[in-house]
């Protein structure tokens, strides 16, 4: 006779306790502990948690969006601040400051026209300092008060402008832009000064008393002069003062190349030198057909152009048809 075989013994109890290791429903479950299985768990689960999250999901979906807005935000500004920063090319650069010769023709021919004395070319002003001492000339009464003034203003605009543009990068856009406004702003401020009456636009009575409100226009002049040659000299175009002749035609005619087909620092010479006559001839022309104001009004145009011109000028180290290239 055969006796059934004992059953099992209990499974032995868990370390925190009594209570057996899996509930009663599943003991007779087996286990998968394949990887497989936890890698990829059950849908049931996935679908439930994006239930739950699903509000989740809407908010990343917005914080994404917000994040690609910022970073285009950045690369724009980054974009500018890095155009702002770049040098400028020097190429064609001579064409600018053949235009500032013009403009400074058109100011001192209006300048010594209306008020005896110059804004841009010192020379004549250091002259009629030296015959003040003397107490010459004569007439108009402190002339040489007008010319010391000016004299000053100049020498004050050079220090300035050479030590800003060294602090903030000599070709650096940004900075012939400060440069070219600050010297737009002087003109515009002696343009709306004569427009406006408050300084005489009518020219010196020479044996009249002088009128020292002049010295407010002519100081404004002499100051955006200063700012001229010094972006001569940034530019690396000495060839070109713009506020001065007497060098450049003697530079002009000492040249060994003078009469080569190609010389462009003679071509830039002649250039300079026609456009500060034309200016001052153009200077005269208006002061008999029109107001005073009408060669600052148009000296003012011109150099607003030129501040203009700064913002989309070539950057340093760019070529047609290639690759940029930093400079």
């Amino acid at each position: 006779m055969h006796h059934a075989p004992p059953p099992p013994p209990p499974p032995p109890p868990s370390s925190s306790g009594d209570l057996p290791l899996f509930p009663a429903s599943e003991k007779n479950q087996s286990i998968n502990w394949h990887p497989s299985s936890l890698a990829n768990p059950p849908a049931s689960r996935i679908e439930d948690n994006s239930k739950e999250t699903g509000g989740t999901w809407g908010d990343g979906c917005s914080a994404a969006t917000s994040l690609a807005d910022n970073q285009d935000e950045t690369t724009l500004c980054s974009s500018l601040a890095r155009h702002f920063r770049t040098n400028i090319d020097t190429t064609h650069t001579d064409i600018v400051l053949i235009i500032c010769g013009f403009v400074s023709g058109l100011v001192d021919g209006l300048s010594f026209n209306a008020w005896g004395s110059f804004a841009s070319m010192q020379t004549g002003n250091s002259v009629f300092i030296a015959l003040g001492v003397s107490g010459q000339p004569a007439y108009p009464a402190y002339l040489w008060a007008k010319s010391l003034i000016a004299l000053t203003v100049f020498i004050t605009s050079n220090i300035l402008f050479i030590h800003v543009s060294r602090v903030l990068g000599p070709r650096r856009r940004s900075t012939l832009i400060l440069s070219f406004a600050v010297q737009t702003a002087a003109l515009l401020a002696a343009a709306i000064l004569v427009q406006l009456g408050v300084i005489n636009p009518k020219p010196e009575d020479p044996r009249a008393p002088i009128e020292w409100m002049q010295v407010l226009p002519i100081s404004l002049l002499s100051f955006q002069a200063g700012g001229q040659i010094v972006a001569s000299r940034v530019l690396g175009i000495d060839e070109i003062p713009t506020v001065v002749l007497t060098t450049l035609l003697c530079d002009l005619l000492v040249d060994p190349k003078l009469t080569e087909k190609v010389n462009p620092k003679r071509n830039r010479r002649v250039g300079a030198f026609l456009a500060l006559f034309l200016g001052a001839m153009t200077a005269g022309g208006l002061s008999k057909v029109t107001e005073m104001a009408a060669s600052l009004w148009f000296a003012f145009g011109l150099k607003f152009l030129i501040t203009a011109g700064w913002f989309v000028w070539k950057r340093e180290g760019r070529r047609e048809g290639k690759r940029d290239v930093e400079g």
